[in-house]
Formats: structure tokens, C-alpha cells, sequence
């Protein structure tokens, strides 16, 4: 999961995510990297901060498993501002988004 190291996250945050998440998950996370770094860039894109990347990476998993155009398709019918500050203040938020 080195590639995250691009991403604001550090060894220790990385670690962190790992022992955080079943193994299963991890492995996933690592067989769909092309997805999840263009989810990755995508929430960059709209001013995802760090914390909340690595916040994402260990409450909400699950979201690196849908692909860029669903996030932003359903991003979209949000009022961006608001999804970008909810996410940075607390990434739990995106269990009020509906997928």
C-alpha cells in the first residue's frame, strides 16, 4: 500500500490502515489501485484534505470499492461545498450520502 505515500499518508498512517481493516480488504484495496488512486485524485480534486483520506481509508473503506463516476455522479446531485467541508470535519458523513 506504499502507493498511498503519494497521498498525504505516511508508514505509520499506512500501518494504521492496515491493522485497522481485515486483510481481505487490504487486499482488495491493493488488487484495485488503479481505481482507488483515481478515486484518490478525484477527492483530492475537490479539496479532500489528508486527514480526511486517511480517516476514509479507516472508517469508510467501502468507498475506494466504487469507481470515480459513481462517487462524482452522486457527488454531484450534492451541493459540493458542503460534501467537501462534512468530509474534512468527519468522513462518517458519507454514510448520510446515498449510494
Amino acid at each position: 500500500m506504499d502507493f498511498l505515500l503519494n497521498y498525504g499518508l505516511d508508514e505509520k498512517g499506512i500501518d494504521e490502515i492496515i491493522k485497522s481493516n481485515d486483510p481481505s480488504i487490504i487486499y482488495n484495496v491493493t488488487l484495485n489501485k488503479k481505481n482507488v488512486l483515481e478515486v484518490l485524485d478525484y477527492l483530492k480534486e475537490i479539496g479532500v484534505n489528508d486527514n480526511a483520506v486517511k480517516d476514509l481509508f479507516l472508517h469508510q473503506i467501502g468507498m475506494f470499492f466504487r469507481t470515480k463516476e459513481e462517487i462524482k455522479n452522486v457527488f454531484d446531485e450534492y451541493e459540493m461545498d458542503s460534501i467537501i467541508k462534512s468530509l474534512n470535519y468527519d468522513v462518517n458523513t458519507v454514510d448520510l450520502i446515498e449510494f
